[in-house]
């Protein structure tokens, strides 16, 4: 099984937001949608997707209980997914390709150190909300679907295979943004995270960080770098559905993305929003702009 479904267009939207410095690279994705997946070598967190071994056994066991009390079958599922991640990545080199973003837009210290000290952008997708999972959409073209096989998740939790090896052309498929787990242990493979109101959730060592980390609040896209056909990869149309403007952001950086916005070819409008202090003067809030000329002007 592969974590390839398909788009469900009566999930509930949500916003996912990427923090940026303005440079070519954003520019690009702005004007093209084309997200670069990031080897964790290259994160500024040294702990970041380190595990220690533990007992596979005793987990399998954890979550078949879990999954029993809610009176589905899903842990046979379950169990044997942790067997094959666990085989793989024993016995092959399998490099894991991560896209992080965040749930909020009005963090001051991610603002300070992903989009250059408040004078670059939060851009906005818009995802569809599956349960613990956000869906953000991409050309299929961007991926390989060699081996794998298309699913789909059923409002009772059912899951359902569409075919095997897919052709990607014209194809437009949708990941899996999952929420980082923040913990002050070091993960194993396999983690399990009680959800509130809900069943256990069982996530791998990709999705744990360190709790500094908590105020991100993180949600992040993991696949194998072997599923990539290029990379960057590229969103989906109409994905990109709004931009925010740090609070130093420049006349000339606001006309530089405007223009990267209207290249894109969207079907319908991307709203543009900034951000302000608060009244309490110490935090941020987020104003819409609701006459981006106007703006630019007002610079």
């Amino acid at each position: 099984m592969s974590e390839f479904v398909s788009r469900n267009a009566a999930s509930p939207k949500r916003q996912l937001f990427k923090y940026l410095a303005i440079n070519e690279h954003t520019l690009s994705l702005l004007s093209t949608g084309a997200v670069y997946f990031s080897s964790p070598a290259d994160f500024n967190d040294p702990f970041d997707t380190r595990f220690v071994k533990r007992d596979l056994c005793a987990q399998q066991q954890q979550l078949e209980r879990e999954r029993r009390e809610l009176g589905t079958d899903s842990a046979i599922l379950g169990a044997a997914m942790m067997s094959v991640f666990e085989r793989e990545h024993s016995e092959c080199d399998v490099k894991p390709r991560i896209y992080c973003m965040s749930e909020i837009a009005n963090s001051i210290l991610m603002w300070s150190h992903y989009a250059d000290s408040h004078r670059g952008i939060c851009a906005v997708f818009e995802a569809e909300e599956m349960g613990e999972p956000w869906m953000l959409s991409f050309a299929g073209s961007s991926f390989s679907f060699a081996g794998m096989a298309l699913t789909k998740f059923g409002v009772d939790g059912s899951i359902e295979v569409i075919d095997h090896e897919p052709s990607s052309a014209g194809l437009t498929v949708s990941l899996p943004a999952n929420r980082v787990l923040y913990t002050d242990k070091p993960p194993g493979m396999f983690v399990f995270d009680p959800v509130s109101g809900g069943p256990m959730r069982g996530i791998t060592y990709e999705f744990v960080k360190n709790i500094d980390w908590e105020y991100e609040r993180e949600r992040r896209i993991v696949v194998r770098e072997s599923f990539l056909a290029e990379n960057p990869t590229h969103l989906a149309i109409d994905v990109i559905v709004g931009v925010v403007f740090g609070l130093k952001v420049s006349k000339d950086n606001v006309l530089r993305v405007r223009e990267a916005i209207n290249s894109l070819g969207c079907t319908r409008p991307v709203a543009y929003s900034r951000m302000t202090g608060s009244a309490d003067g110490f935090s941020l809030d987020r104003l819409p702009i609701p006459d981006i000329d106007g703006f630019v002007r007002s610079l």
